[in-house]
């Protein structure tokens, strides 16, 4: 995992009990240094970014670290379905602790500008803080075939050197996390379900504590579907597993981590490397007037990016 010096907040025996799982104490926090103070815990009430009845949602990413480009494979969609809307979601630390208005991107090819949606604190590498933007690619994703490979192109100055987040020689004045492709779609199967979607997440940075998340704008009470995405989650540092054993609750129901299954934040979508992106669903209970998910975060910096709310399977 990063084993993280946020600044004096860590007495010395902490420190020294988390040596044998940094890599550097000038890179990663319990990633190195975290040059912005944030809260260990955090609690957040969140509101809708979007609503779409009768529709459904399928998701996935790629981690972008030391590369700034890669595919998002994308499936799910059934045949026959219409396309409503996709969101393309990315995530990146830099100097600024507010992050520009705008950034732009290259999906399959076509320039998108996306718009900030979150800044929150460094997940402690050392950078000053921590970026979400999102844009919406609908018009290229084609209807009547969504379920393809799709290029994401981070632009503005990200390294491609492929090199290991964890090695003592990697530095960056900015770091990529990945990027998330959200496509809802309507169907024969899609009557009486319905979407929500939640961005609102800045300040929502937290490390060695929990990440508690209150989902206002219920689709309703239910069986139903969470997806989240979220930056840098990780096995640990490069390939232990010193890392990933946060555990994940969905209104109280345990949902991920140990004992019920991986964690949510383990780095999946950059496997073996470069990690620290993640892109997960689950099945789940949903209730009214809002849901709540909970991670516990072991010894990791953690950021949320978006989350999904589905109502009916």
């Amino acid at each position: 995992m990063k084993v993280k010096v946020f600044g004096l907040m860590f007495t010395s025996w902490m420190l020294v009990a988390f040596t044998n799982i940094s890599h550097s104490a000038a890179q990663e926090g319990v990633s190195g240094l975290s040059s912005s103070p944030a809260a260990a815990s955090v609690t957040k009430t969140v509101p809708p970014a979007f609503r779409h009845t009768g529709a459904a949602h399928v998701a996935n990413g790629v981690a972008l670290r030391n590369r700034a480009s890669g595919w998002i494979h994308l499936r799910g969609v059934p045949v026959g379905s219409t396309i409503v809307a996709a969101y393309l979601y990315w995530n990146f630390s830099d100097g600024s602790a507010i992050g520009a208005a705008t950034a732009s991107a290259l999906f399959d090819g076509n320039r998108v500008s996306g718009t900030k949606v979150a800044d929150s604190a460094d997940p402690c590498w050392g950078m000053a803080g921590n970026h979400s933007y999102r844009a919406l690619v609908t018009a290229f994703v084609p209807g009547t075939r969504p379920n393809e490979d799709y290029e994401v192109s981070l632009l503005g100055g990200f390294t491609t050197s492929g090199q290991n987040p964890w090695s003592p020689t990697e530095a960056q004045t900015i770091r990529a996390e990945g990027a998330t492709l959200i496509v809802v779609y309507s169907g024969p199967t899609t009557v009486g379900r319905t979407v929500v979607i939640y961005n609102a997440f800045s300040g929502s940075m937290f490390f060695s504590g929990t990440g508690s998340f209150t989902l206002t704008g219920s689709p309703g009470s239910g069986s139903g579907l969470f997806t989240m995405t979220g930056a840098d989650g990780q096995r640990g540092a490069g390939h232990d597993n010193g890392a990933s054993n946060e555990t994940g609750t969905f209104n109280a129901a345990a949902m991920s981590g140990p004992p019920t299954a991986a964690s949510d934040w383990d780095g999946s979508a950059g496997l073996p490397l470069v990690q620290l992106w993640d892109v997960h669903t689950h099945r789940v209970s949903l209730a009214t007037p809002s849901n709540v998910v909970v991670y516990t975060s072991g010894a990791d910096c953690l950021v949320p990016v978006a989350f999904v709310v589905q109502l009916g399977l």
